[in-house]
C-alpha cells in the first residue's frame, strides 16, 4: 500500500501477524517484535494502562480479550521495566440488567486472576479506568475480533468509547477519547475470534491464529475489518473516525485476506438492531431480551426480562443457520422499533415533557475553522436577506421564498419592554437555544472580544422534526453543526450561524439569523431569519409535494408561523426567568421514560403462548393458556425451556451473589410462592399502568382542545 518504500512514519503501519498452531502467547511475542514495540516505549516512564475488551457475558476464549494474553503481556512490559500496570475494566454495553456486573466481578468470573503467571499482581479499575487512562505514561487498547449486532464489527475504536467521560453517545464518546487521549499502540485479539450473524448477541467462536497491531487505532481498525471482508466504513462509529480524523497514507505488514469461514452480521439485520436500539424505552430494555449470558455467572434481575430472554436467546444463536430464525429475529426488532417509535411519536407531538433532552457534543474541530471562516458567516445570508426585505409579509407576517429547493424565511415581533433590560437578560449566544422545539446539544467558544464575551463559537443543535408531525412518516431528529459568528454595536445585537454538517443527514442547509434591534421607542424588535432544505421522509420522496403548491405552500406557512410563535414565547420566558426547555433532564429518574412494566408482563405472556409449553415430542402444538399463564406466574417450567435465572441471594464478603439450585417442579411450596409472586407484581403495576394511561389521555385531550 505504500507508495514508496520508507516513505511511510513507522506510526502509520499496521502489522497482521497470523500463523496457525501457535499459542497466543507466542503469537504475542512474535507481533510484539515484529512490530518494534519494545523500542517504541523505551523512553516513557509512567503508568501503564491495558484496555481489554470486557463486555462479555460468558467465560471463553471468543467472549473477549483473553485473559491470558493481557496478563503475559504485564509480564513482559514488568521485564522491560514497566511495574505499574493496571487494567480498565470499563464497559460500554448496559449491563446492569445482570447480577454480578461490579468492575472486579466480571473479570474475575471470566478467567482474570489478579496476578499473572510470573506472580506479578495487576489491579483493575472501574469507574476511575477513565482517569488513569488519561494519566497513563503509555496507553495500550487491547480490543478483541469480533462481530457486532448494531456496528458490524467492534474493535479498537469501539472498545476505547467506554473510557469517556461523561457518556453521550458511541460516537461522541469515541471522538472524545480519540482527540483527547489516544492510546499509544492498539493490539487486537484474533487468535480465537467471535463471528456470527447475531454479533455480540449470540458471539460463535472461530480459531482465526491472529494477532494485529499498531499505534493507530484507525489502521489497526482498517486492517481488522478488511480481515472480515467488511467496509472499514461500514461500523457507523468507524466511519465518524474516519471522516474526522482522515486515514494517513500507510503500510500494511501482512496480509488482509479474508478469514476462511468467517460469518458477518447482515446488513439487514444490523440496520433493524440499529432502529430497535435507537428508541429510547425499547433500546433500554431490549438488550435484556436479545442478549445470550451465561446464567450460572450472571443471572438476570428481571423476572419477566429473563422470561423474554428464554424465547428470543435460541433464535439469535440460530441466525446464521436458520432462516426462519433471521427473519423472525429481524421482525422484532422491526416491531419493537415501530412501537418505540409510536411512543416517541405520541410524545412529540402531545408530551413534550417526557422526551429526553439530547447531550451530544460536536463531532467537528471548531478549531480546524480559522476566524475568517467565522467572520464569513454573515455573508452567507446576506442575499437572502436582502430578498426577504422587499416581500410583502403574509397576514401573519411571515416572508418566505422557495430558494434552490431550500426554504427562505423571516419575521419579526416587537416585545414592549426597554431594549437594555433584554439584552442584558436574554444572551444573544444561545440565540439557537432560544429555538422552538431544541431538544439539546453542544456549544463550544471559539474566540471572545475584549469583555470577554463570546465573538466566534461553533455549536450542534438537535430540533424536533419540522414539522412535529413529519414524526408520524419517520421523520428524525433534525441534527445540525454550525460555525456562528456574534457580533454586537450600539442598539443591535446578532447571531449568525451556517451549517457545515449534519450528522444524521437530516439537513442539507440550516443557515440563519437572529437580531435583537432598539426600536425609537427603547423597545426590542426580535427578528429571525434562515434559509433551510431538511432531508424528507421516504414517504414524502415518493411524492413529490411541489407539484401541489395549493397543499405545499399552506404547511410551509403554518409550520414556520408556528416556529416563529414558539420561538418569541421562549426568548420572553428566557427574559422573565421562567424555564422554556421541552424535554426533561437526562439524568433525572423519571418513570414516565420507561415503558410501563405491564407492556412487559403482556410480551411475556404472550410469547409463552407463541412458543408454548409441550415437550420436545410435540413440537408442533402450542400449550394451553393455564400453562403459560402458570409458567408466566412463575410456576414450574417445562423441560424444554431453558431454565432461568435462580433468585439472587444476599452478595458474599467478594461481592458475589450465589444462587440456590433449583426446586422440584413439582414441589407444591414452590409453584404457590412464584404464582404469588406473580399475582403480587401484577397488582402492584396494574395501577400505575392505569393511572399513566389515564393522565396520557386527559393531556392529549386536553392538548386537542386547546389547539
Amino acid at each position: 500500500m505504500a507508495r514508496r518504500p520508507g516513505t511511510i512514519d513507522p506510526a502509520h503501519t499496521v502489522w497482521v501477524h497470523q500463523r496457525a498452531g501457535a499459542p497466543g502467547t507466542t503469537l504475542l511475542d512474535e507481533l510484539l517484535a515484529l512490530c518494534g514495540f519494545w523500542d517504541s516505549v523505551a523512553g516513557r516512564r509512567g503508568p501503564v494502562v491495558i484496555k481489554p475488551d470486557l463486555d462479555v457475558c460468558e467465560q471463553a476464549p471468543h467472549a473477549g480479550t483473553e485473559a491470558l494474553l493481557v496478563e503475559h503481556l504485564i509480564d513482559r512490559l514488568h521485564e522491560h521495566g514497566f511495574t505499574d500496570v493496571s487494567v480498565a475494566d470499563v464497559r460500554h454495553e448496559d449491563d446492569s440488567w445482570l447480577h454480578n456486573r461490579d468492575p472486579l466481578l466480571v473479570p474475575e468470573l471470566t478467567g482474570w486472576r489478579f496476578i499473572t503467571p510470573r506472580g506479578r499482581p495487576y489491579e483493575v479499575f472501574g469507574g476511575a479506568g477513565g482517569e488513569r487512562w488519561r494519566g497513563a505514561a503509555l496507553r495500550i487498547a487491547f480490543a478483541k475480533n469480533r462481530t457486532h449486532e448494531e456496528q458490524h464489527f467492534a474493535l479498537s475504536i469501539h472498545n476505547l468509547a467506554s473510557l469517556a467521560r461523561p457518556r453521550r453517545g458511541l460516537v461522541e464518546d469515541a471522538l472524545q477519547v480519540l482527540r483527547e487521549a489516544p492510546p499509544h499502540w492498539c493490539l487486537i485479539d484474533a487468535v480465537t475470534s467471535a463471528h456470527g450473524g447475531a454479533g455480540q448477541r449470540a458471539p460463535r467462536p472461530l480459531a482465526t491464529h491472529t494477532l494485529i497491531a499498531s499505534p493507530s487505532a484507525l489502521l489497526a481498525d482498517w486492517a481488522g475489518a478488511a480481515r472480515m471482508g467488511l467496509d472499514p466504513y461500514s461500523s457507523p462509529v468507524n466511519a465518524a473516525a474516519l471522516h474526522a480524523f482522515g486515514l494517513p497514507q500507510h503500510r500494511v505488514e501482512g496480509s488482509l485476506a479474508p478469514y476462511p469461514l468467517w460469518r458477518n452480521v447482515h446488513p439487514l439485520m444490523a440496520r433493524s438492531a440499529r432502529q430497535r436500539q435507537a428508541s429510547e424505552g425499547v433500546g433500554a430494555l431490549a438488550p435484556a431480551w436479545f442478549q445470550t449470558v451465561d446464567r450460572e455467572r450472571f443471572a438476570l434481575r428481571d423476572f419477566y426480562s429473563d422470561r423474554l430472554n428464554a424465547l428470543v436467546t435460541p433464535l439469535m444463536a440460530r441466525v446464521d443457520d436458520n432462516p426462519r430464525a433471521f427473519w423472525i429475529v429481524v421482525t422484532l426488532n422491526l416491531l419493537l422499533a415501530r412501537l418505540g417509535g409510536l411512543v416517541t411519536a405520541q410524545q412529540t407531538l402531545f408530551s413534550k415533557d417526557r422526551l429526553r433532552r439530547r447531550e451530544a457534543p460536536l463531532l467537528i474541530d471548531p478549531e480546524a475553522y480559522c476566524a475568517a471562516d467565522y467572520d464569513a458567516v454573515p455573508d452567507a445570508m446576506a442575499s437572502y436577506e436582502t430578498l426577504l426585505a422587499h416581500l410583502p409579509p403574509a397576514r401573519n407576517g411571515l416572508r418566505w421564498r422557495h430558494v434552490d429547493g431550500a426554504i427562505v424565511f423571516g419575521n419579526e415581533h416587537v416585545v414592549p419592554v426597554p431594549y437594555e433590560r433584554w439584552v442584558r437578560r436574554v444572551d444573544i449566544a444561545l440565540g439557537i437555544q432560544y429555538m422552538n422545539d431544541y431538544i439539546g446539544g453542544a456549544t463550544v467558544a471559539v474566540r471572545r472580544d475584549g469583555r470577554g464575551r463570546v465573538r466566534h463559537q461553533a455549536e450542534r443543535n438537535l430540533y424536533l422534526p419540522q414539522p412535529n408531525w413529519m414524526v408520524l412518516f419517520g421523520g428524525d431528529v433534525i441534527d445540525v453543526e454550525k460555525l456562528q459568528c456574534i457580533r454586537r454595536t450600539p442598539g443591535r445585537q446578532s447571531i449568525y450561524w451556517r451549517t457545515v454538517a449534519s450528522p444524521n443527514g437530516s439537513a442539507l442547509a440550516d443557515d440563519g439569523c437572529v437580531e435583537f434591534v432598539r426600536t425609537p421607542e427603547g423597545q426590542v424588535r426580535v427578528r429571525v431569519a434562515g434559509r433551510q432544505q431538511f432531508a424528507l421522509p421516504l414517504a414524502f420522496k415518493l411524492f413529490d409535494i411541489d407539484l401541489a403548491p395549493g397543499l405545499r405552500d399552506p404547511i410551509v406557512e403554518g409550520a414556520y408561523t408556528s416556529f416563529f410563535e414558539g420561538t418569541v414565547a421562549n426568548l420572553q420566558a428566557a427574559y422573565e426567568g421562567r424555564d422554556f426547555r421541552i424535554g426533561h433532564d437526562p439524568a433525572a429518574v423519571s418513570p414516565k421514560r420507561a415503558l410501563p412494566r405491564l407492556l412487559a408482563t403482556a410480551t411475556a405472556a404472550v410469547a409463552e403462548l407463541l412458543r408454548g409449553r409441550r415437550s420436545a415430542s410435540e413440537p408442533g402444538e402450542l400449550g394451553s393458556l393455564g400453562d403459560a399463564m402458570a409458567w408466566l406466574m412463575g410456576a414450574g417450567a417445562g423441560a424444554a425451556t431453558p431454565p432461568p435465572g435462580p433468585p439472587a441471594q444476599a452478595a458474599d464478603a467478594q461481592g458475589f451473589r450465589h444462587f440456590s439450585a433449583q426446586s422440584a417442579a413439582n414441589d407444591a411450596q414452590a409453584r404457590d410462592a412464584a404464582f404469588a409472586a406473580g399475582m403480587a407484581a401484577l397488582v402492584r403495576d396494574a395501577p400505575d399502568f392505569l393511572q399513566g394511561l389515564a393522565d396520557a389521555v386527559h393531556r392529549d385531550l386536553d392538548q386537542l382542545a386547546r389547539g
